[in-house]
């Protein structure tokens, strides 16, 4: 599915940015809507966070976008609430122990208690934030009636008091996940794509500056 808002010419801008939401294991969703996405060499893919937990397979999300990464170089990963959570685990070679957080029993049981190294090296990789010409773009949100840098990575991560509740006009949208919602959250000065993939089965991106949203469906061969 496609939903166009505001759309411009592709040769009004010199590179288009497709943010993806939440993705909490659902490999299959993400590999369908990767193949969904038009996106061309100069184009940027942005993931939001949330790569694990919940879902079907996390480590075959993670092995997913790692091979991504070696194909299409313009990729940005975001670190959410998840991610951070365990890496509070990670002392550098290895995970410590299961984090307290939902669905993380799926995974570290999935690994018999030993999450791969490279795992935890990639995300200790993933990035706070980022800002391109198009968007600023974070997992859980900032502070209202400040600066984007203005906000601490832990409120980047899990969320900023009034964020969801106010459309403050930080100079440039703000995209973000975290705030799971059935359907996109669309407003002037910021868009919330986290269509929370593990419960409703739908996954879902946007294309900017265009605003395209994609979306793509769990299929009921999919592993639950």
């Amino acid at each position: 599915m496609t939903l166009d808002i505001d759309e411009m010419p592709d040769d009004a801008v010199a590179y288009h940015s497709y943010a993806i939401g939440d993705i909490h294991g659902e490999v299959s969703l993400l590999k369908r809507l990767l193949e969904r996405l038009p996106y061309r060499p100069e184009d940027k893919l942005i993931f939001l966070g949330d790569y694990v937990d919940r879902g079907e397979d996390s480590i075959a999300v993670i092995r997913t976008l790692q091979a991504l990464q070696q194909e299409h170089p313009r990729c940005i990963f975001l670190r959410g609430n998840h991610e951070d959570a365990w890496l509070e685990q990670w002392d550098g070679t290895s995970f410590k122990e299961m984090p307290s957080m939902p669905g993380a029993r799926k995974v570290w049981e999935s690994c018999n208690s030993e999450i791969p190294a490279d795992i935890g090296r990639w995300m200790q990789q993933t990035r706070i934030d980022y800002e391109d010409d198009h968007a600023y773009y974070v997992h859980a949100g900032v502070l209202p009636y400040k600066p984007f840098s203005a906000t601490i990575p832990f409120e980047k991560m899990w969320g900023a008091e009034g964020f969801t509740d106010r459309d403050y006009n930080w100079g440039k949208t703000v995209v973000f996940g975290h705030w799971e919602r059935d359907t996109p959250f669309i407003q002037r000065h910021k868009i919330g794509i986290d269509t929370g993939a593990w419960r409703t089965g739908n996954l879902t991106a946007i294309q900017l500056p265009n605003r395209q949203i994609f979306q793509v469906h769990r299929e009921p061969n999919d592993k639950a």
